[in-house]
């Protein structure tokens, strides 16, 4: 009976004694998860808007699954590469570009606050650089250990696109992640590929966009009739406006003077106190007393009795004629003020 015992405790002693036997680190692993990547909205945009810029972060997790064995985690020191390839709005890459059928935008998306290091991949010559994160998993008492964190990057949309035509501009970028790491040697590899180990990464897609609105802008010169005798007749100065309107749209002008008229017929007054005398004053689209009168009906979709024309992008100038038909009133320096009303 006493020699029964005696094998059996020798076999629990081996069964024991194998639980920490040294074994080969068969379950060791590191892995990251496929990143996520917020979309890029610019919204809503025009040429009047000048630079935009905005931030958005990856957010990663990595895990580092331990030796069954040893019942640990071991320490991971892993640098992460994520590659940004030029995406579907066009081929290059600096600048990105947005587009909307064969029309386009320019953008840009940089992995530094300052906007000087492009986020790229070394599969694009011309930014070849990607967004590098370094990531340490600590040794742990467990099966696994995972380390999750965000990490930034940038976006701007240049000013200076004014002839970009109205509508919603879109492109969709992947991310493609390679990587290396070490295992319990505290040391970081230098880049993505000079670890001894190769990561086990994923990737990633995302969506950048900007929608171009309608916009205007005017600016106009004053229209000067000259010193005259008292005895001139039809008096006519011209001078043009600055109109800049979105590429494609529309718009129609209206012009009217400080006394409501909406046939563009005003009124010039005194600068002398006492003088009572109001000079009229026709505005025209056309030149000579019997040019065609420039009012103030048009509307957004109706040129009614103003001019129309369709926006470049760029400045366009109309002519503004004014007409005096008599000057026989009080000496004196005469002016109006006309609200130049562009509708769009």
């Amino acid at each position: 009976m006493s020699r029964c015992w005696l094998r059996l405790l020798l076999m629990l002693c081996l069964i024991a004694g194998g639980l920490w036997l040294p074994r080969a680190a068969q379950a060791q692993s590191v892995s990251c998860a496929n990143p996520s990547v917020g979309n890029v909205q610019f919204g809503n945009v025009s040429f009047t808007s000048g630079t935009v810029n905005l931030s958005g972060s990856v957010s990663w997790s990595c895990t580092s699954t331990g030796i069954l064995g040893l019942l640990l985690s071991p320490q991971a020191n892993i640098t992460m590469c994520l590659n940004l390839n030029t995406g579907t709005g066009g081929t290059q890459a600096n600048p990105r570009l947005l587009s909307n059928g064969s029309n386009t935008l320019q953008y840009q998306l940089y992995s530094n606050a300052s906007n000087t290091q492009i986020w790229g991949s070394p599969a694009t010559p011309a930014t070849p650089i990607p967004l590098t994160i370094t990531v340490n998993i600590p040794a742990g008492l467990l099966l696994s250990t995972t380390v999750s964190g965000q990490t930034p990057f940038y976006a701007q949309l240049p000013t200076g696109q004014s002839t970009a035509p109205v509508g919603t501009y879109g492109s969709t970028l992947a991310v493609t992640v390679n990587g290396s790491y070490t295992m319990n040697t505290g040391v970081q590899p230098s880049t993505c590929s000079s670890g001894p180990n190769t990561l086990n990464a994923g990737s990633a897609s995302f969506s950048v966009s900007a929608t171009v609105q309608k916009a205007c802008v005017v600016t106009a010169n004053n229209v000067n009739l000259g010193a005259v005798p008292f005895n001139a007749v039809n008096t006519t100065g011209s001078n043009t406006l600055g109109i800049t309107c979105s590429n494609g749209t529309p718009y129609y002008v209206g012009l009217a003077p400080s006394n409501g008229s909406t046939t563009g017929a005003g009124q010039l007054k005194g600068s002398l106190g006492g003088n009572t005398d109001k000079v009229s004053y026709q505005l025209s689209s056309t030149p000579g007393p019997s040019g065609t009168p420039w009012g103030n009906t048009a509307t957004t979709t109706t040129v009614g009795n103003g001019i129309s024309g369709t926006g470049t992008g760029l400045a366009q100038s109309p002519t503004v004629y004014a007409t005096a038909p008599s000057a026989n009133f009080t000496p004196d320096s005469y002016s109006d003020t006309v609200t130049v009303n562009v509708n769009y």
